[in-house]
């Protein structure tokens, strides 16, 4: 007569057998575990090569976006700033390194600096080359008031108001804000819309209390309104 088997070897053959169990799950699944644990190392190490990349291309950006701004500024009377050259060298910045911070900033001041030289089409053409290239940018106000005046200045007020609304609604609180909201309430005095232009100087005083903006916006409505 077959004798009883104890719980304590129960046990220990149940514990045996998943043991065994598990053995053979991993041998029979060796080359899949290991191809899991490779591609896990090269994600690490391509994630850690790519920011080394990234930052290697920023160092050059930014030196390059410094000696491009030397040409912009002189302390020699003997050597004046050079606004073709440093304009011709932003632009070979902005599209060398794009996509870094370096990169993004030579390519709007790129946009003002052809804005001061009265090129009002290039400017155009450059602030829309931002908002294409950076649409979550960090000087996206400062390329829509940008754009605004350049199409100020080509007499397209139309259009300057489009820029600028969308300006102040998609970055209401950003820093320069109050600036777009100003230009927009400009822009609606000169299309001899007064009852928009109250609105958006009455926008700026309760949004920008205690301002030089919010000074000027009361300036204005008490203009307006007479």
């Amino acid at each position: 007569m077959t004798s009883a088997i104890s719980k304590q070897e129960l046990r220990r053959n149940v514990l045996a057998e998943w043991i065994g169990a598990c053995i053979g799950t991993v041998r029979a699944h060796r080359r899949a575990a290991l191809a899991v644990v490779v591609a896990a190392v090269l994600a690490v190490a391509g994630g850690l090569g790519y920011r080394w990349y990234q930052e290697s291309r920023e160092r050059e950006a930014s030196r390059a976006f410094a000696a491009a701004s030397l040409t912009l500024r002189t302390q020699n009377p003997q050597s004046p700033p050079d606004p073709v050259e440093g304009m011709k060298r932003l632009r070979e910045v902005a599209q060398t390194y794009r996509g870094t911070p370096s990169a993004e900033e030579a390519l709007v001041r790129l946009a003002y600096l052809e804005y001061d030289a009265q090129k009002y089409d290039e400017a155009l053409a450059t602030f829309e080359e931002y908002a294409t290239t950076y649409p979550k940018g960090r000087f996206r106000v400062e390329a829509d008031l940008g754009k605004g005046y350049a199409l100020i200045q080509k007499q397209n007020l139309e259009g300057a108001a489009q820029v600028l609304a969308g300006a102040v609604a998609r970055d209401a609180s950003e820093p320069l804000a109050g600036e777009a909201y100003m230009a927009l309430a400009r822009v609606y005095e000169a299309q001899k819309k007064p009852d928009e232009a109250l609105k958006v100087y009455g926008q700026v005083v309760e949004k920008f209390p205690q301002t030089n903006w919010a000074a000027h916006a009361l300036q204005r409505m008490s203009e307006v309104k007479r």
